[in-house]
């Protein structure tokens, strides 16, 4: 007998097989409410997006079609540990929990360092230009969220 949890996640790794047909890295998602569920996997190649990742997949398809989502009562099965982007994505979702089956060291493993090294693609990151005008807005940003609250 099978766990929602292992029921859940063997949707995502269905997701991914169809994933890894389509040519796309074999990552699946399952994102749960109580009342609602969907399953997408990774379109990285397909749409031609870099961001168009499984958890991100799943973030756009909820928001489209649960207009009544609660984020803090759902639940993210994923078929790898979400990356930096999509645990940021996640965070900004209101998602609390998400459960991963392969770790990104298992990744890395298989892979290489693409997700475990930051800017592994070589880019250059340079901070601080025009810091304080950045900040400012920050400031005046928090402070209107700070009011509305």
């Amino acid at each position: 007998m099978t766990t929602p949890d292992e029921e859940h996640m063997g949707a995502a790794l269905d997701a991914a097989r169809r994933a890894l047909l389509a040519g796309e890295a074999p990552i699946g998602a399952c994102l749960v409410t109580d009342t609602d569920t969907v399953v997408v996997h990774n379109r990285v190649v397909s749409d031609r997006d870099p961001t168009a990742h499984a958890e991100i997949q799943a973030i756009r398809e909820a928001t489209r079609l649960w207009r009544h989502w609660d984020p803090g009562a759902s639940r993210l099965y994923v078929t790898v540990e979400p990356c930096p982007m999509c645990i940021a994505a996640c965070h900004y979702a209101g998602i609390r929990e998400i459960v991963y089956a392969a770790s990104l060291a298992d990744f890395h493993e298989i892979t290489g360092d693409e997700l475990l090294t930051p800017l592994a693609s070589g880019a250059l990151l340079t901070g601080g230009c025009r810091r304080e005008e950045s900040r400012e807005l920050l400031r005046t940003w928090a402070a209107r969220r700070a009011a509305t609250a």
